[in-house]
C-alpha cells in the first residue's frame, strides 16, 4: 500500500503533464503547440488572411498580443469554414 502511495505521488496530474510539454515546446497551449508548429506557407496564409504584418509569420502563438491573437483566431474559422466545400475532393474536380 505504501508503494502504491509512493508511485502515485510521483506520477503528474494531467494538467500538470500537459503543462511540462507546453513548457517543453515553448508553448502555453494546444492551440499554440499546434499553430507554433504548422509549416510556415500555412502560417503566411493565416497571417495574409488575418491582415497581420510579415512579423507575425515567425511568431509563437504565445508572441502576440491579444488583438493578433484574436485576428488569428478569426482568420483561421473564416479559413475553415470557406474551405469545407473543397476539401477532401477529387483533383479531377479542380478545374
Amino acid at each position: 500500500m505504501a508503494q502504491a502511495q509512493q508511485l502515485q505521488n510521483r506520477i503528474p496530474s494531467a494538467t500538470e503533464s500537459l503543462a511540462n510539454i507546453h513548457a517543453l515546446f515553448g508553448s502555453e497551449s494546444t492551440i499554440g503547440l499546434i499553430y507554433d508548429h504548422l509549416p510556415e506557407d500555412l502560417r503566411r496564409a493565416i497571417c495574409s488572411a488575418a491582415r497581420l504584418t510579415k512579423a507575425h509569420i515567425s511568431m509563437s502563438l504565445a508572441e502576440m498580443d491579444e488583438v493578433s491573437r484574436a485576428k488569428v483566431h478569426r482568420a483561421v474559422n473564416a479559413l475553415s469554414e470557406a474551405l469545407k466545400p473543397l476539401a477532401n475532393r477529387p483533383l479531377k474536380d479542380f478545374r
